[in-house]
């Protein structure tokens, strides 16, 4: 009796409170997510609507979603993530993740009412500082405003734009994003 009590002590007893701690600490992260996920949600939404404001003054920080079937030009290496339409008719705001040198890019294009880009932004990436990066600059992705349509899909088949030298990859990542939001654009027949 007194061996079973001992492997008990020894094994058992270790074990059954790491079970509880496990599950005490599981308990503990479920209730703090489902309180932080909706005020991380509103910020992120927040966050996402400066963007758009940004991009899109015209629309006077007023947009509503639009449910429409996504494009994806390349599975899982560019596709629109998110449509926003401006509710005073100025246009759309199109979120669009293409695969660049660091992984996904995701890029906010602002297209018009007449279907003329009116700036486009990068919101996310994890390319090379200093060198992927610099197809980010604001000095680079200028080039695609005003523009309502491209002459080819992959940059350096494109004259109407021009890559960054040594940031060709994250050149192509932006430039297919634009390219897929103007084909979303297209696909959707505009804005109501």
């Amino acid at each position: 009796m007194k061996n079973k009590d001992s492997n008990f002590h020894n094994f058992g007893a270790p074990i059954l409170v790491l079970v509880v701690i496990c599950f005490v600490v599981t308990f503990a992260l479920a209730m703090t997510y489902g309180v932080t996920k909706p005020i991380i949600d509103k910020n992120t939404l927040a966050q996402a609507n400066e963007a758009r404001s940004e991009i899109m003054p015209e629309a006077k920080g007023d947009f509503k979603e639009v449910k429409t079937d996504h494009l994806v030009l390349e599975k899982n290496k560019v596709f629109v993530d998110d449509v926003f339409e401006a509710t005073n008719g100025a246009g759309c705001v199109i979120t669009v993740e293409s695969n660049s040198y660091g992984g996904l890019l995701t890029a906010m294009i602002g297209i018009d009412k007449d279907g003329a880009i009116t700036k486009v932004k990068v919101t996310q990436a994890s390319d090379t500082p200093g060198v992927g990066t610099r197809a980010q600059a604001p000095e680079h992705l200028k080039q695609y405003n005003g523009l309502n349509k491209l002459g080819n899909e992959q940059i350096k088949n494109d004259p109407t734009v021009k890559y960054v030298s040594g940031a060709s990859i994250s050149s192509e990542a932006i430039h297919k994003a634009v390219y897929c939001a103007l084909q979303q654009y297209k696909k959707m027949g505009g804005v109501k």
